[in-house]
């Protein structure tokens, strides 16, 4: 019987697996790589390799550049390229003025005034503003070092004490919210760490700035080049929004704004309610201050104004605390305290405790023609202030 006669006779279900089994088998083949195609996966490769390589190489580059305070901490490294254009251009022999403190000083304090005054006064001097914003104690004492180390050397140190930042919170020091890791030197963290209570998490953050540079770095560096890409807050930009002299009058309307200020008493009340001196912070005051006599720089400790509803946070017992606290520390370290808490009616401030340009006016021209003027006097005289 024929393959073909067998088909025939075979139910339908039987002829369709003869039909199958008949069929020659097909064999199926992998696409050939045509040599256009091996290129192309070769370049591939190459970029995305070269890719890598470009990107470890930024990695270690920004790495490098981060030791700079102008990519790793702009506060700092801005001003202090303002502060020694300010010092360049002083007349030979100029006593060097410096404001050292938190956002209260970088907003109140016109330090380009104090050098018109004291030239009239015939005490030629430079005045510089280095506050900058959230410094308490600690970051006073890393600027101070650094400016120092950066061969700025101030005969005058107005030095701010900010109560909310030198305050006892049962916990970490109030800065430790405030200064990041990847702003500061292995140096300063390891100080930081052992000295001033920040957690020891720290190191393992300034590690991880040196690991991912980028990652770290990549709002401040944003902020210098788009800086209107990103919200205010992650500019870091304020350093480069003063004027020659560092002072950054705050932005807002010529009043009071009473919204900020009830803002202000909500975020401040309960600190404030019940406020000692804490242990690290002090420590970090103290330090600041031995560093000054150790360099015989003078030093005022200054309590920049407040409007009375921001005074009237703290009460009596409260108040009592930090005088004597302030008291006995000038009196250890031989320095002046000034108390200008009162100085500047409430309409000067934005928010109770920021001053409006007008107020920091107020504030300048009283301080200047009260301690600044009679303190370059006396160094004239050669009488020890």
């Amino acid at each position: 019987m024929t393959e073909r006669t067998t088909a025939r006779t075979l139910p339908q279900f039987a002829r369709r697996l003869v039909s199958v089994r008949l069929k020659r088998p097909v064999v199926v083949r992998a696409p050939t790589r045509t040599p256009q195609r091996r290129t192309a996966t070769r370049r591939a490769a190459q970029a995305l390799g070269a890719g890598l390589v470009v990107f470890a190489l930024l990695q270690i580059g920004l790495a490098v550049a981060a030791r700079s305070a102008l990519i790793s901490d702009p506060f700092y490294g801005d001003k202090e390229r303002l502060l020694r254009r300010v010092e360049r251009a002083g007349a030979p022999g100029a006593v060097k003025v410096l404001a050292l403190g938190s956002s209260r000083t970088e907003h109140g304090f016109a330090a380009g005034n104090v050098e018109h005054a004291a030239g009239a006064a015939g005490r030629p001097a430079t005045a510089f503003n280095f506050g900058t914003s959230a410094a308490g104690p600690v970051t006073n004492d890393v600027y101070l070092r650094r400016l120092l180390a950066d061969g700025h050397a101030p005969a005058l140190l107005l030095l701010e004490v900010l109560p909310v930042l030198m305050a006892d919170t049962g916990a970490e020091p109030p800065e430790t919210r405030t200064l990041a890791a990847d702003r500061l030197s292995w140096a300063e963290t390891d100080r930081l760490v052992g000295r001033y209570e920040f957690p020891a998490q720290f190191r393992a953050d300034r590690a991880a700035a040196d690991g991912l540079p980028w990652q770290s770095h990549r709002f401040k560096l944003l902020g210098r080049v788009a800086p209107k890409t990103l919200p205010y807050q992650l500019r870091f930009n304020t350093s480069r929004m003063t004027d020659a002299h560092g002072w950054l009058p705050p932005a807002g309307g010529p009043g009071p704004d009473p919204q900020a200020g009830a803002r202000t008493v909500a975020a401040y009340r309960d600190t404030l309610r019940d406020w000692r001196p804490g242990a690290a912070p002090a420590a970090a005051l103290r330090d600041t201050l031995a560093l000054c006599r150790a360099e015989h720089i003078d030093v005022a400790l200054v309590l920049m104004p407040e409007a009375s509803m921001f005074r009237a946070l703290s009460p009596p017992v409260v108040q009592r605390r930090l005088s004597e606290f302030l008291a006995g520390t000038s009196a250890a370290f031989g320095c002046r305290l000034i108390d200008a808490r009162d100085w500047v009616p409430d309409d000067g401030f934005l928010d109770g405790h920021h001053l409006l340009r007008p107020g920091a006016v107020v504030f300048t021209d009283r301080l200047t023609a009260e301690v600044i003027v009679p303190y370059l006097r006396d160094r004239s005289a050669g009488v020890k202030p």
